[in-house]
């Protein structure tokens, strides 16, 4: 086994783990702990099209398995979990109706994306695939923005972003060693991001317990007064 192989399996031992890891959220929405509505649709939405893109992307590439297969594996988790997403939303909620429409296109579409890779011409469905991971860079964004205006950390899900990082790096390795550019440049914008939203995550977790601290001395000599 290559190098290369090792590290793209590695990258989709990581992957698959962060692809199960909603089961847990489903699993109360379920049992009717949790409402359907933390479900950001965004995500279930943007998973599902990086999915099938990619996986059109490795199909027909020689000695790509691995990379097809955690593409497809990714996609097929995510459908699932749009499944169940449909069938709890409400029947008076939009947005049911508006992922179901998306669910049909891109059913279409990955027949479009294979008939591509079919005729030879799986460089445009790469890119396209490009394109698609770097706008699902704008929710991490926004979570940045919020967290500075908040000062809320916990808005950063700090355990699946350095998993989301270990992720990327793999990944990020392999297209290196492949020296595949529709793979380096989303998983090396992918790294940049996620150590931003740990660094953002690191100092306001420390800038908040100094400031606890600060308060808790500030009570201290008011309780021994009274």
């Amino acid at each position: 086994m290559d190098l290369p192989t090792i590290v793209s399996w590695i990258g989709t031992v990581i992957g698959i783990i962060l692809n199960i890891s909603p089961i847990v959220m489903f699993y109360s929405i379920v049992r009717g702990t949790k409402k359907i509505e933390i479900v950001p649709e965004s995500m279930l939405i943007f998973n599902i099209l990086c999915s099938s893109l990619w996986a059109c992307y490795w199909y027909l590439q020689v000695d790509k398995f691995v990379p097809f297969f955690s593409s497809a594996f990714g996609l097929a988790l995510s459908e699932i979990f749009a499944l169940i997403y449909l069938f709890y939303l409400s029947e008076k909620d939009w947005k049911k109706y508006l992922l179901y429409a998306f669910l049909e296109i891109n059913l279409v579409l990955e027949f479009n994306y294979g008939l591509l890779v079919v005729l030879g011409d799986y460089i445009t469905v790469g890119n396209i695939a490009v394109v698609v991971n770097i706008i699902t860079y704008i929710t991490p964004g926004q979570k940045i923005y919020q967290v500075i205006k908040t000062k809320n950390y916990n808005l950063i899900p700090i355990s699946s972003t350095l998993s989301g990082a270990m992720c990327t790096l793999c990944w990020l390795i392999f297209g290196l060693l492949i020296w595949d550019i529709r793979t380096i440049i989303p998983n090396g914008l992918g790294l940049v991001f996620a150590t931003i939203n740990s660094a953002v995550w690191i100092y306001f977790y420390c800038t908040r317990d100094k400031e606890s601290d600060e308060k808790e001395e500030k009570i201290t000599p008011n309780e021994e007064e009274i």
